[in-house]
């Protein structure tokens, strides 16, 4: 029989998710909100062994079965977290699989021993989600960390290398840097895994520029790049920006520049920055880290190839990647 304190009435109107079994572990009485939860009635839970209501594989349904049996003993427990899946009535096929928190608690009757085990349980799959959101991001940010560092590093030591001055070396490093920075801005909140190529090229080609808007076209589909290569893109369009500037089609409003890609899910991209419109325009010969990046670095980081070819009018730059197909990063 059940104790005085467990009234029918008085677990049906808690304002929790509880269970009443009894030694065989079958069904006495539970609240509205566990019925609610497991999408059954009273009467059909009634009398019915738990696991045979709701059957897992060992794995999950043992460590269930063994808190259950301690608390028989005497011994209130809890599982903090714990994968079940509770079949779905109305949709057989698409049952609820959900994490859950639960506690076992003995239920001592009138004369003095332990005839029942009351569960009080908890859904925590959003709880769960989150931690492991939280977790995964914190990785990504460890190793996103780890590689800006380290391309920081080889920017310090390439730049410095071919500085002829003190001056020299801030003026190119210090730029090269605030290109870094503004993709890296943009990798926050819901972008914080992937940048489109558009974004790319508007916060690094358009900005500070905006007067030459007439001189550049700009043309491509939405293609998507994980954080690293992201930073990788934005620091190439950067040098090829400068060295347009200074040299190409952007030195003065005589010149053309044409930028454009094309993508494929999962695959890869091509990516062409096309001047025109430029007189006297050659290869110097002369192999600074800039012509590096171009050429070696940055395909080497997209698993690709770089062209870069000298018209009498202008220059041709052409870089074709191929991405490894991932979750968040990449070309969706």
């Amino acid at each position: 029989m059940l104790p005085a304190l467990l009234d029918l009435s008085v677990i049906r109107d808690l304002p929790a998710s509880v269970m009443v079994l009894d030694q065989d572990l079958r069904f006495v009485t539970a609240s509205d909100l566990y019925l609610r939860t497991v999408g059954r009635s009273l009467d059909e839970l009634r009398g019915v062994n738990v696991f045979d209501a709701f059957p897992e594989v060992d794995e999950r349904r043992l460590p269930l079965e063994a808190s259950m049996r301690l608390a028989l003993a005497g011994e209130g427990n809890a599982i903090e977290r714990l994968l079940y899946t509770i079949p779905n009535k109305a949709d057989p096929s698409n049952p609820t699989v959900a994490w859950w928190r639960c506690r076992h608690n003995p239920l001592i009757g009138a004369d003095g021993r332990i005839g029942h085990i009351a569960q009080i349980t908890e859904n925590i799959t959003e709880l769960v989600r989150a931690e492991d959101q939280r977790n995964a991001i914190q990785r990504e940010l460890q190793h996103r960390v780890g590689n800006l560092l380290s391309l920081v590093q080889i920017v310090a030591r390439r730049t410095a290398g071919s500085a002829e001055t003190l001056a020299d070396f801030m003026v190119r490093f210090d730029d090269r840097m605030l290109s870094l920075a503004r993709t890296h801005s943009y990798l926050i909140g819901t972008n914080w895994n992937r940048m489109s190529i558009g974004e790319i090229i508007a916060r690094q080609l358009q900005h500070g520029h905006e007067e030459l808007g007439p001189q550049i076209s700009v043309a491509g589909p939405e293609v998507f790049l994980g954080a690293s290569e992201a930073q990788m893109l934005s620091m190439v369009i950067h040098e090829l920006t400068t060295n347009s500037l200074k040299y190409g089609a952007l030195k003065d409003a005589s010149g053309q520049l044409a930028v454009s890609w094309t993508g494929e899910v999962n695959q890869g991209f091509s990516f062409d920055w096309i001047e025109t419109g430029v007189s006297d325009l050659a290869p110097s010969g002369r192999q600074g880290f800039g012509s590096m990046i171009l050429d070696t670095i940055l395909p080497a980081q997209l698993n690709g190839k770089a062209q870069r070819s000298f018209a009498p009018d202008g220059l041709h730059y052409r870089l074709v990647a191929w991405m490894q197909a991932s979750t968040g990063d990449g070309v969706p």
